[in-house]
């Protein structure tokens, strides 16, 4: 082995700094990640657990389409005290509201039957996809549970025909339903976003109004704006490159064609590949990817037409 090939103790200290640098960004990243993606599970409100006879309520998220403008999430009832029955059953009849965009927004619960969880679509009621990757969202989810009424009442309810000549007798007003007394837990964690749940200084023992927040997490706005950073430094390097070739005299060559022909289709997958991205359009396009395409493919033909009508010498 000459002297040439032999390493130098230099290169060992510049190899372990390097690798030194690497390993603390990754493990920087990997806990950013865990402390992002673990499930941020809340108590909205516990008003309905001091007077024991109360129906758990539990909200999971299962997605968001900032496009559309809504979050799907799982409602689950767990009955606690008097209301509960058998096997998961409620011992009375009950009426659930919620404040679903899509689909039922009542839903009804038989005595003796288990409370089957529900899907509801959450409206978003602030928040702008476009401007992606610091879009920020906002929606409220309303809960409320109160007693509900037998179906069989229904026909008990209508009053009996009466004989001739004698008056109907007054019918005793019913006596006022009381709402059911309410917990409710936030349950939600979606890849690429940070998600917040508060409850509402309206909500009370019987009603439940709180509001979600949703945006960007850390790690997906970093890597859109780093995407962002090295577009433009590609870019800059191809105008300098064409620059060189134009007004200094430098050689076009075939290989430098090549290069930011296959950049122009290169910065399309790049943008692509952002963390839940939206189509083409959104504030980030505007930042950089419009700009790299424009300038790079004007270098590619402006290099085009100096190499074809160019003298060569």
């Amino acid at each position: 082995m000459s002297a040439t090939d032999k390493i130098s103790a230099k290169e060992i200290i510049i190899a372990i700094v390097v690798l030194a640098v690497v390993g603390a960004a990754m493990f920087f990243t990997i806990k950013t990640f865990n402390s992002e993606g673990i499930q941020q599970s809340i108590t909205i409100s516990d008003k309905g657990s001091p007077s024991k006879n109360f129906v758990g309520i539990n909200v999971q998220l299962l997605s968001f389409d900032p496009i559309k403008g809504d979050a799907t999430a799982r409602v689950s009832f767990t009955p606690e005290g008097s209301l509960a029955g058998e096997d998961g059953a409620v011992k009375q009849d009950l009426k659930f509201f919620i404040n679903s965009a899509n689909g039922k927004q009542e839903i009804d619960y038989a005595k003796g039957k288990r409370m089957t969880p529900v899907e509801a679509v959450i409206p978003i009621y602030e928040g702008n996809a476009a401007a992606y990757p610091f879009d920020k969202h906002k929606a409220q989810v309303e809960l409320y549970l109160t007693p509900g009424k037998p179906a069989e009442k229904k026909e008990a309810d209508k009053p009996a025909p009466q004989p001739a000549g004698e008056e109907a007798a007054p019918k005793k007003e019913e006596a006022a339903l009381e709402d059911i007394p309410i917990d409710v837990d936030w349950f939600g964690s979606l890849p690429g976003y940070t998600i917040t749940a508060a409850n509402s200084k309206e909500s009370d023992e019987n009603y439940v109004l709180f509001e979600v927040g949703l945006e960007r997490s850390n790690i997906a706005v970093f890597f859109s704006i780093f995407v962002s950073v090295l577009m433009w430094l590609l870019t800059i390097a191809v105008l300098f490159l064409m620059i060189s070739v134009l007004f200094r005299g430098r050689k076009a060559e075939i290989a430098m064609f090549s290069f930011m022909a296959a950049l122009l289709f290169a910065f399309y997958a790049v943008r692509n590949s952002q963390p839940n991205v939206p189509p083409i359009g959104v504030l980030s396009d505007f930042l950089a990817f419009f700009w790299a395409e424009l300038i790079v493919g004007a270098c590619l033909l402006a290099g085009v037409f100096t190499w074809v009508f160019r003298p060569s010498k």
